[in-house]
């Protein structure tokens, strides 16, 4: 009697998880969009502002580091004593760090926000075109053609969503190009 309710509760369970696996390998549809983020981002003047102010940034800390070695080989060309050499090379370290944390921070800061504008920008494109999934198709290796085939390129409605928010932070005027669909990933 046991047996028979054994073989009847596999029996069942088989079933059942079979019935569940049916149900999860059916096709779903999605709709997929693709950008290029590089663009969107060349289009948007805060983003391309936070990398040129990242390059600022390298450019002074560089210029920084140059005039502490002048300054370090100028008290060893006077002979100054090693503890004052020493001691000034580590209070321009100090200086330096101090420096570089800090523009480090204020770049990152500024990439943060342009991150999140374009972010807010794609999520309502997808959301006005009843997009499931956005990608950087620029960012696919392989099999990317299908979606580049079968998706949506919304990199212009991305670049003309950011415009409005370019034009009130007064960072500038629209691209007047319109940017290219990413390249076709490689085939398998």
């Amino acid at each position: 009697m046991n047996l028979k309710r054994l073989s009847t509760a596999i029996a069942l369970l088989a079933f059942t998880t079979s019935s569940a696996f049916a149900a999860t390998a059916s096709p779903v549809s999605v709709k997929i969009g693709y950008l290029n983020l590089q663009l969107v981002k060349a289009s948007f003047p805060e983003a391309a502002g936070s990398e040129t102010l990242r390059v600022q940034a390298e450019n002074q800390l560089r210029r920084d580091v140059e005039e502490g070695n002048k300054v370090l080989q100028k008290l060893q060309t006077d002979n100054k004593p090693k503890e004052e050499i020493e001691k000034k090379a580590r209070d321009l370290q100090t200086e330096i760090n101090a420096k570089q944390q800090a523009l480090i921070q204020l770049v990152q800061t500024q990439q943060a926000i342009a991150n999140q504008t374009i972010s807010q920008a794609v999520a309502q494109v997808a959301k006005d075109k009843g997009l499931d999934l956005v990608i950087d198709g620029s960012g696919v290796f392989v099999g990317g053609d299908k979606i580049v085939n079968n998706g949506e390129d919304i990199t212009d409605a991305i670049v003309k969503r950011l415009a409005p928010a370019t034009l009130k932070s007064g960072g500038g005027e629209k691209p007047a190009a319109k940017p290219a669909a990413p390249a076709a990933p490689a085939a398998k």
